[in-house]
């Protein structure tokens, strides 16, 4: 505007940031509260959720889940192709990944449609908006639990299984992490094979408690 002659000068070197402002980290979703979730049997959410929980997925990756991203890797079963297509984009080229799909899955995905779009006229923003409801009818009102709770959940359960860091990165399309001698992964690695990946998957658990 000033450029154009439209105003003298700007006002914005009057204006003064006194902080940062605090990230608003998303909560870990405990055991407890995936029990009470997937309880609900919500006809909608419920197998988004086991979906994210065993994957990992962001939700706009489950959402934009296509048929034809299933893929047969024989002995190694069913994996999920994560990669831009006609209904989703990407965060990032990281997050362009294969992911083994967990032998309790399939019997969710058998219910699903065989060809286009797994949850059709299913968004991130009603998932969003629908997750809302679902804790408010459960109870489960803690602060900072959303949708992506889901997320973090997985991540946990793989810390706590003893899978390297950089393992991890590789499964959920997070940026390659580095070692402890600063080694970045995805510089000098060509990732983590198939068969490690499915290693990683099978030993993730739903608490004993989800039917």
């Amino acid at each position: 505007a000033v450029r154009e002659g439209h105003l003298a000068e700007h006002g914005f070197g009057k204006l003064a940031v006194h902080s940062k402002p605090e990230v608003q980290s998303y909560a870990v979703m405990t055991d407890t509260e995936v029990v009470t979730l997937l309880g609900a049997n919500d006809p909608l959410l419920s197998p988004l959720l086991r979906l994210c929980l065993l994957t990992g997925m962001r939700s706009g990756e489950a959402c934009g889940m296509m048929a034809e991203d299933l893929i047969s890797k024989g002995n190694l079963g069913v994996f999920a192709r994560i990669r831009p297509n006609a209904i989703r984009g990407l965060k990032s080229k990281a997050a362009e990944r294969e992911i083994p799909l967990h032998d309790s899955l399939l019997a969710t995905l058998a219910m699903l449609p065989n060809e286009g779009a797994l949850f059709p006229g299913i968004s991130v923003d009603r998932v969003t908006k629908r997750f809302a409801l679902l804790r408010q009818s459960t109870g489960a009102t803690r602060p900072g639990l959303v949708f992506h709770s889901t997320r973090k959940w997985f991540i946990t359960q793989c810390e706590r299984t003893g899978v390297p860091e950089h393992f991890t990165a590789s499964l959920v399309g997070h940026q390659s992490a580095r070692s402890a001698n600063r080694l970045t992964y995805g510089l000098y690695s060509a990732g983590i094979s198939d068969c490690q990946k499915r290693e990683i998957i099978d030993q993730i658990r739903l608490p004993r408690c989800v039917a």
